[in-house]
């Protein structure tokens, strides 16, 4: 049987064999800046070496153990609840849109209580209050055109956010289900290394804000202002700017966006943050199949599982499955959880920080064959053991 499985980082399409060649994914991110600045020209023969789809799975594999020490790596892998591999499972590491996942099931829950209705229409306008332009890699865009309407479901939002990974929509949901409750969710799911969520949006216009307000103009002040910020600070502001965008009160610090490299390695660093044994808790709960109740359930899976099943070959081998990646500059993260067809379950946890460009690009290209191989390959799980 030809197994099929999803790129988590770009986006919705068709799958594709594990035989056939991995596809050529130029959208580096979930939650990536497309604001290259002064390593720009280094990507267009990084981009022409990468053309080649040259196949290399077990990068993953040494990538992890090459950056053990450095601890700025997680790698975790249970098979049947039994772990097949265990790096750094409690190093709290930025999530980017893998963070996502708290906000379905947030949405999940409220939705299952009957405190919203997943079938409300907003216009979509209102989404739009939360785009900024080049700062997502082009997925807000994507799911507009693939749900071309006026107005949008809750539940088609949250599948933006989910499988598209829209941060427009992101931070709607956010002001939209309150973002105490989706940090109150973190709570009660007891994850132990997880920071606090805020949104991801406005946290952009931050170093504008201090700068125009506090009269800095050199960049080497504003990025001293922006490493020395207090995380209660910094999440302060996102708030006050994420109000802003959310009442259209346009203010002059929004004029331009300031996001040259080394500011967005802050950004970036600063990130809501969980560690490998939070997300795989996590997955668990879902793939099990009864932690949450049966309406909650379903509406977690339907949303995570939506890249998924979008190709219908994947239900000839999965029953039940969900997925989530992110990426920034830097980052770049992954999580999900299957139960096959003959019950066997698997979780995927991979965390990771202080990327390179060259580095992330080998890890986004040879991911989803990294994953297939574990799904599917009885040897490549004993390789993995064994390491």
């Amino acid at each position: 049987m030809k197994h099929w499985f999803l790129d988590p980082v770009s986006g919705p399409k068709t799958g594709f064999s594990k035989n056939s060649p991995i596809p050529d994914n130029r959208r580096i991110d979930n939650l990536h800046l497309f604001i290259f600045l002064r390593i720009e020209k280094e990507l267009i023969p990084i981009v022409a070496w990468f053309n080649k789809r040259n196949q290399d799975p077990d990068i993953v594999l040494r990538y992890a153990k090459k950056r053990k020490a450095d601890k700025d790596v997680s790698l975790l892998i249970r098979r049947n609840k039994q772990e097949l591999i265990s790096i750094n499972p409690e190093i709290s590491l930025p999530l980017a849109s893998t963070v996502k996942i708290i906000l379905v099931i947030e949405f999940a829950r409220q939705v299952s209580t009957g405190k919203i209705d997943e079938n409300e229409r907003v216009p979509k306008e209102e989404l739009l209050k939360f785009y900024v332009e080049k700062t997502d890699g082009g997925a807000h865009k994507e799911w507009m055109k693939e749900f071309n309407r006026e107005t949008y479901s809750l539940k088609e939002i949250a599948i933006g956010m989910a499988a598209y990974s829209s941060n427009a929509n992101t931070d709607f949901l956010l002001k939209y289900l309150g973002i105490e409750e989706v940090n109150q969710m973190v709570e009660s799911l007891d994850l132990q290394h997880h920071s606090r969520i805020y949104p991801l949006v406005s946290s952009l216009y931050i170093c504008n804000y201090v700068s125009f307000n506090e009269k800095i103009t050199k960049k080497k002040e504003q990025l001293e202002r922006m490493k020395n910020m207090t995380s209660e600070e910094y999440i302060r502001y996102s708030l006050l700017i994420h109000d802003h965008m959310a009442n259209e009160d346009k203010k002059e610090y929004m004029e331009q966006l300031n996001l040259y490299y080394d500011l967005q390695k802050i950004w970036s660093d600063r990130l809501p943050a969980g560690s490998a044994t939070d997300y795989a808790s996590l997955m668990e709960m879902i793939n099990d199949g009864n932690y949450f109740d049966e309406k909650m359930q379903s509406g977690i899976e339907g949303i995570l599982g939506y890249s998924i099943f979008k190709n219908e070959k994947n239900r000839e081998w999965i029953e039940r499955g969900g997925v989530k990646g992110g990426s920034t500059l830097f980052v770049y993260t992954y999580a999900s959880y299957t139960t096959d067809k003959d019950g066997n379950q698997t979780v995927i946890i991979f965390l990771s920080n202080n990327l390179n460009i060259l580095t992330l690009k080998k890890l986004q290209t040879n991911f989803n064959l990294f994953v297939l191989r574990v799904l599917t390959s009885g040897e490549y799980r004993k390789k993995i053991r064994s390491e």
